[in-house]
């Protein structure tokens, strides 16, 4: 057998007895109780599994949510609080997201093209390939937040702080 296998080292055995492998039934069990086990834990964090889809409104409480592949275009979600969420190939075009809170999320693939931002945070947020073409990003809060592959320069800047806390004018009049 490749791999570790299991000695059966059972008291009493004489010193020049050599210890004997664990029987079949000890192989086949161990599987099967594992496979057990991993079904409770599977069955039960479905039961902490909370729909809410419905907190996804103005000023809607998400904040925690994990939200994958889902288009939120064209939606109007004024003060959401998306805090801590994870939010992954999520296209908020044309949204209405002013005053949004994404501090401490994680974002991934996500679009914002077109949407209204006007004083969201993202203090603390990290953001990877996320697009800001043509957003209002006037008076958004960037303060420590990490940007990969990023760029929030086709986005409307005004009153906008940067993540290196620089104030970003560019777009004022």
């Amino acid at each position: 057998m490749a791999g570790i296998e299991r000695l059966d080292h059972r008291p009493g055995l004489a010193s020049g007895d050599a210890p004997r492998r664990a029987g079949a039934v000890g192989r086949l069990a161990r599987p099967a109780a594992l496979a057990a086990g991993a079904l409770w834990l599977a069955g039960f964090a479905a039961a902490q599994a909370v729909d809410r889809s419905a907190e996804m409104r103005p000023l809607g409480d998400c904040a925690g949510c994990v939200v994958e592949g889902q288009d939120l275009a064209d939606r109007k979600l004024m003060g959401i609080d998306l805090g801590g969420a994870q939010l992954s190939g999520v296209r908020f075009d044309r949204a209405a997201l002013g005053l949004a809170i994404f501090e401490g999320a994680r974002l991934s693939g996500v679009s914002f093209d077109g949407a209204g931002l006007r004083g969201a945070s993202f203090v603390g947020a990290r953001l990877v390939d996320v697009t800001f073409a043509g957003a209002d990003l006037r008076g958004a809060v960037f303060e420590g937040a990490v940007l990969e592959r990023t760029d929030l320069q086709p986005a409307a800047l005004c009153n906008t702080q940067m993540p290196d806390d620089a104030m970003d004018n560019s777009d004022c009049n």
